[in-house]
């Protein structure tokens, strides 16, 4: 395939780059989709247990802030994946109505097989491009992603104990019951 195969898309389309990228994305996650459904997941579960294996044990409404998942949408992710045996969640005890979310080590398993086919994924996904080009692609949707859709600002947590630098987040060194989030 050469640089110009257009695939048969008029050129007007071609000259509107959101219009080619959002093609590419639907590719591109109809394959996810796929490799997901093989695993009994779906993309939310998949993105929770990488935030939890990026972060440890964190309240479920934490997790749903970083995520940009609706609270009562990421009640149901995070029972269908503690049905399957791949996080715990515990009530907090300084909160008997907040949940706690860790990654079993089933989940983090399960993690790293669907990490490894993900990534053979981006391999044929990217394959019509050489090194440089698959580096610069990353780096540049990375780009595009943080000046469209920021992280959201986590809020302290408001449990008394917990200490919070100037910044809104814990103080470093916490870990324990700090860590585990409100």
């Amino acid at each position: 395939m050469g640089d110009d195969d257009d695939g048969g898309l008029p050129p007007h389309l071609l000259g509107i780059t959101t219009y080619v990228l959002a093609r590419v994305a639907r590719v591109g996650r109809e394959r996810m989709r796929q490799m997901m459904a093989e695993h009994d997941l779906g993309l939310w579960h998949f993105a929770v247990l990488a935030a939890l294996d990026d972060s440890g044990p964190v309240s479920q409404r934490d997790l749903g802030t970083r995520l940009r998942v609706d609270p009562s949408d990421l009640v149901e992710v995070a029972k269908r994946l503690e049905g399957a045996g791949l996080v715990r969640r515990d009530r907090d005890p300084a909160d008997r109505r907040r949940y706690a979310v860790a990654l079993t080590a089933a989940g983090r398993a399960e993690l790293g097989a669907v990490t490894a086919r993900a990534a053979d994924l981006d391999a044929a996904l990217l394959a019509p491009l050489d090194a440089r080009d698959r580096a610069a692609l990353e780096r540049i949707v990375r780009v595009l992603l943080a000046h469209h859709d920021p992280p959201p600002a986590v809020p302290p947590s408001d449990r008394p104990d917990e200490t919070v630098s100037r910044r809104g987040r814990a103080a470093p060194g916490r870990s324990g019951r700090a860590a585990a989030g409100s």
